[in-house]
């Protein structure tokens, strides 16, 4: 029962055109899952999470866009409370990952395969106040710097993996709340909050020298979320997005800010007006051409909530207006946590995120991709198309040597695709008689496959439905 509700409610949700169906990323489900996400290559997909097998433990997972396991679910954490997962790429072949336990960070780096070249080992002894996470960024030479929070303020350091640490420094003026950290080339770019908890921006050589001071980034402001994330354009200034609530003004706002790498000055403010639409877990990605960048963040009001997707230029400007990459506002029983993306050289984004159903008050950490060839096409056919809805009805369930699937409604799929209990594709069919599917329990090599619970799914124009059956 508790696998038909959640595979029924990750499937009946819908997706813009150019945005992939989701996939089911964990072999179990647990409550409100922290995540983190990096991609090598073209489409070798890195996951850390916490409550791996329903514990306060961290996992970690590589596998690829369709659902195919290259390494597979394993805790990296110790056999205690630990939490807080992040990560960074330290080359384009491995991949740095971080989680706190208790006080203490550890980490390990991993390859491309999943296999490890540093085991899992202490990383900062220090103890924390608000904010937990490690954030990392790594440089050409493959050492790792890093920004964490202490009882002094924003610390900044340097670590050589199998090491430890060669540099530190506590930035001028910050204060224990939310800090992030980007590499690029031989500039070491800080935002971290101030005494009055405002935003500020600082840069540091790779010898550890200040080469510009703390500068404020946003005033006059009523709350800051302590959620960011960064990157650079592709002149090399550093951009930010953040969440916070202006002095006098109703409701929050999404904001971009842009700083002039090599002096300091604030060349974008991008505000994006939220006054009914709540949003957290933000972030922003480097595009395929260097002169566009992603925005993706969390969207909710009330029971509705939304992965909410947009693109813009170097200059703030609206390539993509925002809009829902995956709508799951007709599904009252859904809950969105903790949104990661990254996205690899070509410009295509992946983004998984905890998707819970409070019926059953569990979570599934699941992906979906968006292929960076659909910006090509006309905004007019990027919009979501509103078509009838249609359901999948099932001739008999459960079955043992075959099942036909009934398309009910006004429009019939091209295929329908079936998945297995991780979320995986193992067949993909075609109409056998105008709105009929027949399906031999074969996987797409003519294997049969085992029995057990199937998902079979179809879209059409953005729109999904799915029926799950039985395999005896």
């Amino acid at each position: 029962m508790l696998l038909s509700l959640v595979l029924s409610g990750l499937f009946l949700m819908t997706h813009a055109p150019g945005w992939s169906d989701p996939v089911i990323t964990t072999d179990m489900w647990a409550a409100y899952q922290r995540v983190s996400i990096q991609v090598t290559g073209t489409d070798t997909l890195h996951q850390a999470w916490h409550k791996f097998n329903q514990e306060t433990r961290v996992g970690y997972k590589v596998y690829q866009p369709d659902g195919t396991v290259l390494f597979p679910e394993t805790m990296i954490s110790n056999q205690v409370w630990s939490s807080y997962p992040t990560s960074c790429l330290v080359n384009e072949d491995s991949v740095a990952l971080f989680w706190r336990e208790g006080a203490p960070a550890w980490h390990t780096i991993r390859d491309n395969s999943g296999a490890e070249l540093v085991p899992t080992s202490l990383l900062i002894p220090d103890s924390y106040v608000i904010r937990p996470r490690v954030e990392a960024s790594s440089d050409s030479l493959g050492r790792i710097h890093a920004s964490f929070e202490i009882s002094d303020g924003v610390c900044y350091t340097v670590f050589e993996p199998g090491v430890g640490e060669v540099f530190r420094d506590t930035i001028p003026g910050s204060i224990h709340a939310n800090s992030n950290i980007c590499v690029d080339g031989n500039r070491v770019h800080i935002v971290h909050l101030t005494g009055f908890a405002l935003p500020a921006y600082i840069q540091y050589d790779l010898e550890g020298n200040i080469v510009i001071s703390p500068v404020e980034l946003v005033q006059g402001l009523d709350f800051f979320r302590p959620t960011t994330s960064v990157t650079v354009d592709v002149d090399g200034n550093f951009c930010c997005f953040f969440h916070y609530s202006r002095e006098g003004v109703s409701g929050y706002v999404l904001s971009l800010v842009k700083v002039d790498s090599e002096t300091g000055d604030v060349l974008v403010l991008k505000e994006i007006e939220t006054p009914n639409l709540g949003a957290g877990y933000m972030n922003i990605l480097p595009g395929s051409d260097g002169d566009t960048l992603y925005l993706m963040w969390l969207a909710y009001f009330q029971s509705d909530h939304y992965v909410y997707f947009a693109i813009i230029d170097k200059e703030g400007n609206f390539i993509e207006e925002p809009y829902a990459a995956y709508d799951y506002s007709d599904e009252e029983v859904q809950q969105l946590y903790a949104l990661e993306a990254a996205t690899n050289d070509d410009g295509d984004v992946f983004a998984i995120w905890s998707q819970g159903d409070v019926e059953v008050s569990g979570s599934w950490i699941v992906m979906g991709w968006f292929d960076h060839d659909w910006v090509e096409v006309e905004e007019s056919s990027t919009s979501p198309v509103d078509v009838e809805p249609f359901v999948l009805q099932s001739s008999t369930n459960p079955f043992s040597a075959s099942v036909t699937i009934i398309i009910r409604g006004t429009v019939v799929p091209a295929q329908l695709e079936v998945y297995d209990f991780s979320g995986r594709i193992v067949r993909t069919i075609s109409s056998s008689s105008g709105n009929a599917f027949l399906w031999d329990g074969c996987d797409s090599e003519g294997n049969e496959l085992p029995a057990g619970g199937y998902n079979i799914s179809g879209s059409c124009a953005g729109v999904t439905a799915a029926t799950m059956v039985v395999k005896l």
